[in-house]
């Protein structure tokens, strides 16, 4: 079975499971917080990944872990049952997955906003109205930089993408000009 359909199963019963308990974004930031621990210590990863290290002392290792980052008691068992199974070197796919389930739950989306400069608060709180407007969902943003789209920006919600970048505008100039 493919990694990706398995994360999400553990994603969605992990998902249900909190909902019952009303702790659908405690959960989820108790993922995305141990998946950055894995993400950002590379001796982490290895020390999980050794087939030689025994069980007993990776599930001591990982509840220490979950213990400094304060997680749920729900996410700590959950933590727990996938390192059971051999699945813990998957929680970033399994994190990503819960994220959009939960999002689905909540009705909220992620919106990755791209401008050539960083763009002052009012006017992200003001993307954010517009976009919740335009998708009738609750949204939080994720700003980034690139010059390289020159001006104005490029706002993706899901798969629809709004790009309003002048080098997308110069683009569409250009192929008129030589079109007509």
């Amino acid at each position: 079975m493919r990694a990706r359909g398995l994360s999400r199963r553990y994603a969605k019963a992990l998902a249900d499971v909190a909902a019952e308990r009303q702790v659908v974004e405690e959960v989820g930031r108790d993922l995305k917080r141990m998946a950055e621990i894995f993400r950002g210590n590379r001796e982490v990863v290895t020390f999980f990944a050794n087939p030689a290290v025994p069980l007993v002392d990776k599930r001591r290792v990982l509840q220490s872990l979950a213990a400094r980052a304060e997680v749920q008691p729900l996410s700590a068992n959950f933590l727990g049952l996938i390192l059971e199974k051999g699945r813990l070197l998957h929680l970033e796919e399994i994190a990503l997955a819960y994220e959009e389930l939960a999002d689905e739950r909540l009705n909220r989306g992620k919106a990755t906003v791209t401008s050539a400069a960083p763009l002052p608060e009012p006017m992200l709180e003001e993307l954010k109205v517009r976009l919740r407007r335009a998708t009738g969902k609750e949204i939080y943003l994720e700003a980034r930089v690139d010059p390289a789209i020159l001006g104005g920006l490029v706002a993706q919600v899901g798969s629809t993408v709004y790009d309003g970048s002048l080098r997308t505008r110069l683009r569409r100039m250009r192929e008129q000009l030589l079109k007509g």
